[in-house]
């Protein structure tokens, strides 16, 4: 098991150090991190209030180091639809995060709804942008359920209990794809769910 671990070891020191590859600045960093929470109906505490089930969407992304570009489109049609079924818009919420769009997907959001006149700036964030405080080198940002996992049960759900934030929109985003499908250059589709968490009044 040893020399497994020394040669796996010793093929990605090659990958990065001596091969010299390149990770584009599109390119996120998987967070190694993970949260659980435990659901029980009725009682009080932190509540889901609404939630909107995600629909696949494609928007034609086939380069596995841009995901934040293949799953934007998803994390914006989840959220339309939950506007427009709830006649709600961006002000009525405290924060909106999407899962892990870094920083180019983040931006691509912004500028879908800055198309139907919606400014998301004042309220929307996105969980692997939260996950690092801007020192360090990850590029676009996180990437992985681990950023919304983290960050949720850490920041989010913190400042639902102490009542900083009274009502938030979290937007869970991923990538369905494999390697084989990436290797042959097939596009990236991304799915978005959503759910509204409101602090207990």
């Amino acid at each position: 098991m040893a020399l497994v671990s020394l040669d796996f070891f010793r093929a990605a020191m090659f990958r990065w150090l001596e091969y010299g590859g390149q990770r584009p600045q599109t390119a996120q960093w998987t967070a190694t991190a993970s949260g659980a929470v435990v659901l029980q109906k009725g009682g009080s505490g932190i509540k889901i209030t609404k939630a909107t089930p995600g629909r696949i969407f494609d928007p034609g992304v086939t380069a596995a180091a841009n995901m934040g570009a293949a799953m934007a489109q998803s994390a914006y049609e989840t959220l339309s639809a939950f506007f427009t079924d709830t006649k709600t818009g961006p002000c009525d919420y405290d924060l909106i995060v999407t899962g892990d769009l870094g920083r180019v997907g983040h931006q691509i959001v912004i500028e879908l709804f800055q198309k139907d006149g919606i400014d998301m700036k004042p309220t929307y964030d996105d969980c692997g942008l939260m996950l690092y405080d801007g020192t360090q080198d990850v590029h676009s940002g996180g990437s992985g359920c681990g950023c919304s996992a983290a960050v949720l049960c850490s920041y989010l759900l913190g400042s639902l209990e102490k009542k900083i934030l009274k009502k938030v929109l979290f937007c869970g985003t991923g990538a369905l794809l494999s390697p084989t499908s990436t290797n042959q250059g097939e596009s990236i589709p991304g799915i978005c769910h959503l759910v509204c968490l409101e602090a207990d009044l």
